[in-house]
Formats: C-alpha cells, sequence, structure tokens
C-alpha cells in the first residue's frame, strides 16, 4: 500500500484545503447551535439523581415491574436491562433533587417486595447543586487544558504554529460535542475524561506534522510553504495512519467488552481519534499556512 511508504506518497493536501474547510465550518457550526438545543444529554455527575445496578438473581423481573415499584415518588426513571447469563441485571437511574432520601426509599422497595432475592451492586447519588459544580468545574478543566496545550505550542515551536494547534483542538472538541449530542450519549464524568484525553492525543498528532513542517523548512529554505505543507504531510501520513488504527482498535475493544461504565468513554474516545487524524491534516496545517502569511505579513496563500 502507498500510504505506508512516504517516498511513493505525493497527494496534493493543499488544494484540498478549501473543500475540507468548508465541510469543518458547516459542521462546527451545527455542532455549536446544537450545544444550546437539544443540549447535552447530562449523567447524574451533573445533573444530581441516583443511580443503581441492581441484581434480581434468576427472579423473573421486567422493567416494567421496576418501574411500577419506584412509582410512588418518581415517573422520570431510566432503565437499561443488561444482558447477563447468571443475573437478571439492571441499570437504573432517577433525577431526584434530595438524592439521599430517595436512595433510602429505593433500598427499603426493594426489601420489602424482593426479599433477600434483590441487591443493590452499586449505588450512586449526586445532588443538585453538586453538579452544578461538577459541570463547571469539568468546563474550566478543558479550557484551562486548551490554554495550557497553546503555550506549550509556543514555547515548542514559535507563535505561527499555537493557533493552528488550538483551532484544530477547539474543532475536535466541538465536533466531539456534536456527535454527543446528535446520538443523545450521557455526558458524564467519563465523557470528561474521554475529552481531555483526546485533546492530548489531538495535538501528538497535530506536532508530528508541525515539527516535519519545521525540519523540511530548514532543508528546504526559501521553496514554497505549500510545497513544504505537502511534503510534511505526505512524509507522516503512515505514522498518523498506523497510530490511529491501532488507538481505534484499543477503542472498539473497550467499547463492546469493557462493560456498560465505559461505553461513553470509550465511544467519545473513537470518534474523537478520527476526528483528530482529519484535523491534523485539514485543520491545524492551513491554519499553519494562514498565520505564517499573517505574522509574516505576507499575501495570504492560496489553499485551493
Amino acid at each position: 500500500m502507498e500510504i505506508l511508504n512516504p517516498d511513493k506518497l505525493n497527494i496534493d493536501f493543499v488544494k484540498k484545503f478549501k473543500f475540507f474547510g468548508i465541510i469543518s465550518i458547516v459542521v462546527g457550526v451545527l455542532s455549536l447551535i446544537s450545544i444550546f438545543k437539544p443540549g447535552f444529554n447530562y449523567g447524574i455527575d451533573f445533573k444530581g439523581g441516583v443511580e443503581a445496578h441492581l441484581a434480581f438473581g434468576q427472579e423473573q423481573v421486567t422493567p416494567q415491574d421496576i418501574r411500577d415499584l419506584l412509582s410512588e415518588k418518581t415517573s422520570n426513571v431510566t432503565i437499561v436491562e443488561i444482558d447477563s447469563a447468571a443475573n437478571k441485571e439492571f441499570f437504573v437511574t432517577i433525577q431526584e433533587d434530595d438524592a439521599d432520601a430517595f436512595s433510602k426509599f429505593l433500598s427499603q422497595s426493594l426489601k420489602a417486595k424482593y426479599a433477600d432475592k434483590a441487591q443493590v451492586l452499586q449505588l450512586d447519588s449526586v445532588g443538585p447543586k453538586i453538579g452544578a459544580e461538577l459541570r463547571k468545574s469539568a468546563l474550566l478543566s478543558i479550557i484551562y487544558t486548551c490554554i495550557l496545550i497553546c503555550i506549550y505550542m509556543y514555547w515548542r515551536f514559535d507563535m505561527r504554529y499555537a493557533p493552528g494547534a488550538l483551532l484544530s483542538i477547539f474543532h475536535d472538541l466541538v465536533l466531539t460535542f456534536g456527535f454527543l449530542i446528535a446520538t443523545q450519549m450521557e455526558f458524564t464524568t467519563a465523557t470528561v475524561a474521554a475529552l481531555l484525553t483526546l485533546a492530548g492525543y489531538s495535538i501528538n498528532d497535530t506536532v508530528v506534522v508541525f515539527d516535519r513542517i519545521r525540519e523540511i523548512e530548514g532543508k528546504l529554505l526559501g521553496s514554497d510553504r505549500n510545497t513544504i505543507v505537502n511534503r510534511a504531510i505526505n512524509s507522516t501520513l503512515s505514522r498518523t495512519v498506523m497510530t490511529s488504527v491501532t488507538t481505534l482498535i484499543s477503542c472498539a475493544v473497550l467499547y463492546f467488552v469493557g462493560g456498560e461504565s465505559l461505553r461513553e468513554f470509550s465511544a467519545t474516545l473513537f470518534f474523537g481519534v478520527v476526528v483528530g487524524t482529519y484535523s491534523s491534516v485539514f485543520v491545524a496545517a492551513p491554519s499553519y499556512l494562514l498565520g505564517d502569511s499573517w505574522i509574516k505579513g505576507q499575501p495570504k496563500t492560496k489553499t485551493a
């Protein structure tokens, strides 16, 4: 395969920048709009409530049975049945302001109806104030990460590279937000961990391309910048693709065999890796070209 042999690759990526740039802008704007409406499907970590992992042994229990059991207190219940040969298991999520009181009600109701046949394998409760505080902390952690990465890029390279790196991370996060909203996947603390991991992965791919651009710049002094960028991307493409494929395989395995608690993390990371690989070529590189033109006071390089 030619993609695995950098010496045989000679794709004119710069010529495609305008086309893919338009796609990124359109999808990015739609993703930003979706953040406000319909918005994220917050898990109990961020909106407050109770999440319980229940097991009933071989008892023939249905989701409706659990819903009827809790109907005295609330109708706002989400129930997910888990495939298990040994037990009848469910994940039950209830949005309640008084999480502690409802946790006690749940335990007492299960004991009264099912005695020892019902087991609460895990019970998490978060109050609404704590949920709001966690939302704020999650947002700040993402913002601080982006700022620190931008400072690192300025220190590691120079000012010509920092805007492209920051734009690339912003692009990846916004598109991943759009994915989470479109799929209505729960936004939990595990999702935030995946987003922070994604920011690190994205900048790693971008640094590889930028480092090769700087290396080729030193060897081809006075050469056209489009030629330099094309050579840099072509020479790093095999490394970028192979790294992404191995990471995607790990994410896929984690999604299918990692259990329910890791689904959001692995799915978010899987999508983010795909977007991050794309952005290192079609967002970071053209941003470098535009930034370099602006800083040097030269006319903007045509990208189409």
